[in-house]
Parts: structure tokens; sequence; C-alpha cells
């Protein structure tokens, strides 16, 4: 008994889900999926919509998300977010389905954690000019150390 309005707030709900699922925030933000992560994350959306309408089993659920994780993003889930993000997809289809619409506005309320500090392209910038710091201090040590060396030898 699936109207079209349930249908189309599980969509948005699923979506409000994942634009608050870390794991899958850093995989699309730092293109494990490839450059089109933003695509995949869309095609996961669609997939679990499709899945939930025609499944409920929890386990299920959870399995299919750590599939598809792994497949589209090369993700290995280690944290178990993936029971706590099938049990709330679950949790917002029931309640949609008894017309209970404040489970939305709950969603809308959960805390997004921040990762600009776990982007992969700042670690790697972060990365390049640390070493490029310590090469010139490598250069600028022995070049010292050979004037040094060279005035040392001129005395002599």
């Amino acid at each position: 008994m699936n109207d079209d309005n349930t249908l189309a707030l599980l969509y948005e709900g699923i979506n409000l889900i994942f634009n608050k699922w870390t794991i899958l925030r850093l995989a699309v933000t730092n293109n494990w999926g490839g450059i089109n992560s933003e695509e995949k994350k869309k095609k996961l959306i669609d997939y679990v919509h499709n899945f939930v309408t025609n499944n409920n089993a929890k386990n299920k659920l959870c399995d299919y998300l750590r599939d598809e994780m792994s497949v589209l993003f090369n993700v290995d889930i280690e944290d178990d977010s993936d029971i706590e993000i099938a049990d709330l997809i679950l949790d917002l289809y029931q309640n949609l389905k008894k017309k209970n619409y404040d489970i939305l506005e709950k969603i809308k309320n959960i805390q997004v954690y921040d990762i600009s500090c776990s982007q992969e392209k700042n670690l790697i910038q972060t990365y390049e000019n640390e070493d490029e710091e310590n090469m010139d201090d490598d250069y600028s040590s022995s070049s010292d150390n050979e004037y040094s060396n060279e005035e040392s030898s001129d005395k002599e």
C-alpha cells in the first residue's frame, strides 16, 4: 500500500539520511567512486528506495548497503554505520506508511559531522607542502654544512 506521496517522501528521507551519513559523504567528497561519485550516490538512493519498497528485512538492507558501498565506492564499512542507516531507513518507511511525517523532521535535525578535515585533497596537499618544506630544510642544512666545511678547510 504505497501511495505516490509516501514513495516521494521515502526518497526525500533516504536522500536526507545519506546526506548525513559520514562515510558516504567522505566517499562522495573525495571521489572514492571516481569522478562520477555524486551520480553513484544518486543511483544508490534509487537502489535503496526500490529495495526498501520491495523488501523490509533489516539484515538484508544492511547487507545490501554494505555490498553497494563496496562496489560503488570501494568502501569497507567497519563502524557498523550501515546497521544504523538501515534501521533509520526502515523506521522512516514504516512511519511514512502510517502517515507519521514527524520522522522527517527528526532526520533533518540529526547532527552532521564536519568532514572538511578528512578530505583527501587537504591531506595530500598538506603532505606535499610538508614534504617540500622538509626538502628545503634538508637542502639548506646540507648546503650550510658544505659551506662551513669549505670555510674550515680554507682556514687550515
